[in-house]
């Protein structure tokens, strides 16, 4: 199963470079007639995937990796992540567009400044930033709370070498007293005791390693 610091890894890198590409796609959409445009259709082209990368994450992406994890995102949360694909939808929707039409569509984006430069960015980065402390909480939690249950299982085992290792020094010591007739239930008691304080020690070193 993948852990919440691989999906909090993966969405940031899908979501983070859509602010950079805003800002792109603004600058290009402004720049005047006739001005150097040799890398400008890299730009584009980098630009347009980034955004599409994005709302592909916050729109199915993420739910299907939190699916994975068996995770659901905060409320509070989830309205951010919402908001941010709501910011992102009118430069998606120009993306989308064939091309030589992209920066067309893009220039008609109403508020297209105030869009890329006040809302979009502090809108993706307060959502990044909260989604990677919620999802880093949530896999510690997770992780100590598998180390408590391995503890709790290993001192159940513990427990059950313990009482097998005392049945078997009691069988031997019955094995003992009937003499000739209990050689060979000795025999097994002895290996059943050798083979518990083996496990047992086995499991103190498990025990010792889940403690450092």
């Amino acid at each position: 199963m993948t852990s919440l610091t691989d999906v909090q890894n993966t969405a940031f890198m899908a979501i983070g470079p859509s602010r950079i590409a805003a800002l792109s796609l603004l600058a290009l959409a402004q720049a005047p007639e006739g001005a150097d445009s040799s890398n400008a259709e890299d730009v584009l082209d980098l630009s347009v995937r980034r955004i599409c990368a994005a709302c592909d994450m916050l729109g199915g992406g993420l739910d299907a990796l939190l699916a994975d994890c068996a995770y659901t995102l905060p409320a509070e949360l989830e309205g951010k992540r919402q908001s941010c694909l709501e910011l992102l939808e009118p430069l998606h929707s120009a993306a989308g567009q064939a091309d030589g039409a992209v920066l067309a569509h893009v220039r008609n984006v109403p508020d297209l400044a105030a869009l890329c430069l006040y809302r979009l960015e502090p809108a993706v980065s307060d959502f990044l930033k909260d989604m990677v402390q919620t999802l880093r909480e949530a896999q510690q939690q997770r992780e100590e709370e598998r180390d408590a249950q391995m503890r709790a299982t290993i001192a159940t085992a513990e427990g059950v070498g313990k009482n097998i290792k005392f049945i078997s020094f009691n069988a031997s010591i019955e094995a003992a007293r009937i003499g000739e007739m209990g050689k060979g239930f000795a025999v097994i008691a002895t290996e059943i005791r050798e083979l518990s304080g083996k496990t047992q020690n086995l499991l103190e070193e498990m025990s010792g390693y889940l403690k450092h």
